[in-house]
């Protein structure tokens, strides 16, 4: 399960990365056309950001099925919703919107698990860890 949560953990960051240069070259393209600048700098911007959305979509994929494997009832999007809505609409909305339902994800994932993985070991939360004075603790 550790090593779950660490694989999680590094496709979560490497997902993080892809989705921000995705988004900044989706927003320079949305100011090439808004500013109507030369043709030949919005195909390269277009392609710039057509190149982004494939490892963007595979790292979102990659995030859902560590997630699923963590907890199978987590709410994530894998390849059959990918490729649909890729198709459907279109290869920027599913770079703009899935990876981002993926990381919340995965983000909530993290954020439950009970260990604490701090450099390279586990730390355990105790039971008894809690806000509760000492004479409290343990009661309902």
């Amino acid at each position: 399960m550790d090593d779950l949560i660490r694989q999680l953990k590094a496709t979560r960051t490497a997902l993080v990365r892809a989705y921000v240069l995705h988004v900044v070259w989706f927003v320079v393209m949305c100011a090439y056309v808004a500013l109507q600048w030369s043709r030949h700098g919005l195909k390269w911007s277009v392609l710039l950001t057509l190149i982004t959305v494939p490892p963007l979509l595979i790292y979102t994929v990659r995030v859902h099925t560590l997630c699923k494997a963590i907890d199978p009832r987590a709410r994530t999007v894998g390849w059959i919703p990918v490729l649909v809505t890729t198709v459907v609409l279109s290869p920027f909305e599913s770079g703009l919107v899935l990876p981002a339902k993926n990381l919340l994800a995965a983000n909530r994932i993290l954020g439950s698990y009970p260990f604490s993985l701090q450099s390279g070991s586990v730390a355990v939360s105790a039971a008894n860890n809690s806000f509760k004075p000492k004479t409290l603790r343990g009661s309902a």
